[in-house]
């Protein structure tokens, strides 16, 4: 499944996203802020899309998903955060940095092919886009590029933070 968000300035301070699938409209909103709680209608169903910081996610309807982040030390204090998507029997793992451009998307059985990708463009309006496996319904990939947005969003507020 390709999925894409485009940003586009919706009025004084506030932008409005929209994801297509497959270049089809499949949902939308738009934001002054990032919100950690979102409903979204995805495809003509109603889903709650949820966020603890960078650190958990969770997608509520019809289909459930959960993101969880962790930090694992086998290479030490310095190893990448890594978020792992549960949605039932499935599990993968979203390997990369909020830093960088690029997520990759790692089934948890084979650590080292890609299973798909989100990624980046642009700077001061920026588009995602993400390729993920046929596996996850289009309401969770949704969820995943969503989470990965979040992930950016937050990194690039604490970059610019952090140089004031």
């Amino acid at each position: 499944m390709q999925l894409r968000a485009t940003s586009t300035p919706a009025g004084l301070l506030r932008v409005r996203y929209e994801v297509t699938a497959d270049g089809r409209a499949v949902t939308g909103w738009s934001a002054r802020a990032w919100h950690s709680h979102r409903d979204l209608v995805i495809d003509g169903h109603p889903y709650a899309l949820r966020s603890e910081g960078i650190a958990r996610f969770a997608l509520e309807g019809d289909i459930r998903a959960h993101i969880q982040r962790s930090v694992d030390h086998p290479d030490g204090p310095l190893s990448r955060p890594r978020w792992t998507v549960e949605l039932g029997d499935l599990t993968y793992r979203l390997t990369g940095s909020g830093i960088g451009r690029r997520f990759a998307l790692l089934t948890t059985a084979d650590a080292v092919n890609e299973a798909g990708r989100v990624w980046r463009t642009g700077g001061l309006r920026p588009s995602y886009g993400a390729d993920l496996p046929d596996a996850l319904p289009l309401p969770v990939g949704v969820f995943v590029l969503w989470a990965a947005m979040a992930i950016w969003r937050a990194t690039v507020t604490a970059a610019a933070t952090a140089v004031r």
